[in-house]
């Protein structure tokens, strides 16, 4: 679940609430890949001493561990919120860095334009016939099913005295 802005002001405390604020979709598209990766570490350093802190209060809780503190903890809501926030921004992060790397391996326009350059032109080598010497051309098909319209001695031969019989 995600929390509000207010909501997140609130749980983090100021210098984690500015690594998470870094981490908004606007401007963390503007972080250079250095900063990018110390965010990354910062963030998981503080996850995790929030989710150490929240495991100790759980285990508190229970009467598995002596109290830190003088007082046993009465719930761990906060702390399990606040390492809930920085794993969301910590994913953020790595949202991001995944995207730049695939830009990254994503080929350029030109080598693509390279490439469908060359396979045109191989299958155009391909196509061109290996003499310079002309062939003999179309062959016609004859279609032997079909009496040629002068026949008289097949089924032409009805037509071609009815031609001949009246006046054109």
């Amino acid at each position: 679940m995600s929390l509000s802005t207010k909501q997140l002001e609130r749980v983090l405390d100021k210098g984690e609430w500015d690594l998470v604020a870094r981490t908004r979709s606007r401007i963390i598209a503007t972080v250079p890949d250095g900063e990018l990766v110390d965010l990354a570490k910062n963030l998981r350093e503080r996850r995790d001493r929030a989710r150490g802190i929240a495991r100790q209060q759980r285990r508190e809780m229970r009467g598995k561990s002596d109290p830190k503190a003088t007082v046993a903890s009465g719930g761990n809501v906060g702390t399990k919120a606040k390492a809930d926030a920085l794993t969301v921004a910590l994913k953020r992060v790595g949202a991001e860095q995944t995207r730049r790397a695939e830009k990254l391996r994503q080929p350029s326009q030109r080598s693509l334009a390279r490439k469908a350059m060359a396979m045109k032109m191989r299958q155009e080598a391909l196509q061109r016939p290996l003499s310079h010497t002309g062939d003999d051309g179309m062959k016609p098909i004859v279609n032997r099913k079909t009496a040629k319209s002068g026949a008289l001695d097949h089924a032409g031969q009805r037509s071609a005295m009815h031609r001949s019989k009246f006046a054109r």
